[in-house]
C-alpha cells in the first residue's frame, strides 16, 4: 500500500476509503519498535521514561513496591563499579506502580521539579494511560545492561492491556538508554513506540462498549459525535460477533488529526477515512482521521465497518487472497440500513461502465496510486457479491465460508465444495452476474 510506513510484523491489509479506511494486521510474536532513533538526553526522552516505568514490571493494587517511595526523587544507589540492572528495575518498579494505582505525583517523582517540559509531557502520558483504563503492564528487561560510549543499553520487552486484566498482553521490545550520576541510576534515553497513549496528549470518552480517544487537535464536539455512532454500531457488530468466538470486552478507537495521522502505527495511508489495527489474537484497535467525521450516517456506517474488521479478524492474519472477503463482510455487515451500498453503488457502476472490471468476485486490493473511485468500487464489488453469497446460501453459511477461508486459510474453492454445496467457479460466476446487474440499476 503505497504511501503506508509498516511496522515489522505489520501486515497490509484492508482499509475503508475516504470514504472508508485500512485495517493492518499484526502477525504473531513480538513486535520490534523501530520508529526512530533511541532519543538521548532530550525532554521526550525522560517523559518517556515514565512511561516506559510505568512498562517495565505488573504489580497488583496490594504490592509493599508501592509504598516505598523514596527511590522516586532520589533513585536508588549504584556502588563503583556495579551494573545497574537492579537499580534499573527498581526504578521501574515503582513508577509502574504509580501508573497503576493512579498516583500522578509519585510517577512524576523521578523528573527534575525544576524540568517543567519533562514534567508535563510526563504528566500527558500519565493522563493517557490512566484515563485508557490501563490494567496491565508486563515487562522484562532482556539481559544485562551493556555500556556503550558512557550510557548503559538494555532492551526492554513490554506487555500491556486496557480494560482487562486477564488479556493476553500486546507485545512490545524497545531500546533503552541509562546513566549513572553521583550513584543514581536515570533514564537519558528509549526508543519511543508508535502508539497513539506514547505519542500525543489525549482527551479521553468512555460509552457503554465504546472508548474513544482523541488526539490534542482534535475538537471535542468530534469525540462526542464519533463516540454517539460508535456506541450505535457496536451492537450489531457484536451480534456477528457471535459467529466469530465473540464480541470484544471493549472497542477502543482513537481519532487522528493530520500529523497524528502520519505518525500512529501504521503511518499515513492512501484513501483511507479510518483503519483497524489488531495489535494481537483477541485486541484491536481503530484509528479514524478527524476529517473523516462526518453527518451520524456516515460515522455509524464507517465505524460499524471498522468494528466488523475487529470481530472477523479477532487479531489473525489473513491471506493476501481473501481481500475481498474481509472487506465484504466488513461492508455486508455495515449495510443493515443499507449505508455501505448506498456510499458504494456509484463508484461501482461507473467502474463498470467503464470496462474497468473484468468479471473477477476475488478482487485484491487497490494497486499503489489508485484513484478513490476506483478504490470505492472495489468495495462495492466486495459487498455486492458478499451479499449474493449471504442471500443465495444464507448468513450462517456465509460466515462459515468466511471462518474457513479468512481465519483457517482454507481455499475458496474447498470451502464452497464443503461449506456451500456448489463448485466454486459457477458461484463465481454467478456472483458476477449479481453485481452487474445491480451496477445497471
Amino acid at each position: 500500500m503505497s504511501g503506508t510506513r509498516l511496522i515489522p510484523g505489520l501486515v497490509p491489509a484492508t482499509a475503508r476509503p475516504a470514504n472508508r479506511g485500512p485495517a493492518a494486521v499484526y502477525g504473531p510474536g513480538m513486535t520490534r519498535v523501530r520508529t526512530g532513533t533511541v532519543v538521548a538526553l532530550a525532554a521526550a526522552v525522560v517523559a518517556a521514561a515514565a512511561v516506559l516505568a510505568a512498562q517495565l514490571v505488573s504489580l497488583g493494587p496490594d504490592s509493599t513496591a508501592y509504598a516505598a517511595a523514596a527511590f522516586e526523587r532520589t533513585g536508588p544507589v549504584v556502588g563503583p563499579g556495579e551494573n545497574p540492572l537492579y537499580a534499573i528495575q527498581e526504578v521501574l518498579k515503582g513508577q509502574t506502580a504509580a501508573v497503576l494505582h493512579g498516583d500522578r505525583d509519585a510517577y512524576l517523582g523521578a523528573i527534575p521539579v525544576a524540568d517543567t517540559t519533562l514534567r508535563d509531557r510526563a504528566g500527558d502520558r500519565f493522563d493517557a494511560l490512566t484515563a485508557l483504563h490501563v490494567t496491565r503492564w508486563d515487562l522484562a528487561t532482556n539481559g544485562v545492561p551493556g555500556q556503550v560510549n558512557g550510557a548503559w543499553r538494555l532492551p526492554v520487552s513490554i506487555g500491556y492491556c486496557f480494560d482487562d486484566p486477564g488479556c493476553t498482553p500486546i507485545p512490545l521490545l524497545i531500546d533503552t538508554e541509562w546513566t549513572v550520576v553521583h550513584g543514581r541510576v536515570r533514564l537519558v534515553g528509549y526508543e519511543q513506540t508508535d502508539r497513539p497513549w506514547d505519542r500525543s496528549r489525549l482527551t479521553v470518552r468512555r460509552g457503554e462498549r465504546v472508548t474513544v480517544a482523541g488526539a490534542g487537535s482534535v475538537a471535542p464536539e468530534l469525540l462526542d459525535r464519533l463516540l454517539q455512532a460508535s456506541e450505535r454500531g457496536a451492537p450489531v457488530d457484536d451480534r456477528a460477533a457471535s459467529a466469530f468466538g465473540g464480541p470484544p470486552r471493549r472497542y477502543l478507537v482513537y481519532v487522528a488529526g493530520d500529523e497524528e495521522w502520519k505518525r500512529w502505527y501504521v503511518g499515513d495511508t492512501e484513501n483511507a477515512a479510518a483503519y483497524t489495527i489488531p495489535l494481537q489474537p483477541g485486541t484491536a484497535e481503530v484509528v479514524v482521521h478527524d476529517r473523516s467525521i462526518r453527518a451520524d450516517d456516515w460515522n455509524l456506517t464507517m465505524m460499524t465497518h471498522e468494528f466488523a474488521h475487529v470481530v472477523t479478524l479477532a487479531g489473525n492474519r489473513y491471506p493476501a487472497g481473501a481481500w475481498w472477503l474481509v472487506e465484504g463482510i466488513a461492508e455486508y455487515i455495515a449495510n443493515g440500513d443499507g449505508g455501505a451500498l448506498h456510499d458504494d453503488l456509484d463508484a461501482v457502476q461507473r467502474y463498470l461502465t467503464d470496462g474497468r472490471w473484468d468479471g473477477t468476485v476475488a478482487l485484491g486490493p487497490p494497486a499503489a496510486g489508485a484513484t478513490l473511485d476506483d478504490t470505492v468500487a472495489r468495495y462495492g464489488i466486495a459487498l455486492l457479491a458478499v451479499t449474493y453469497l449471504a442471500q443465495r446460501f444464507g448468513e450462517a453459511k456465509l460466515f462459515e465460508f468466511f471462518t474457513e477461508v479468512v481465519r483457517r486459510y482454507g481455499t475458496v474453492e474447498a470451502a464452497s465444495r464443503t461449506i456451500l454445496g456448489a463448485e466454486w467457479p459457477a458461484v463465481a460466476k454467478d456472483a458476477a452476474a449479481a453485481v452487474r446487474q445491480a451496477g445497471r440499476q
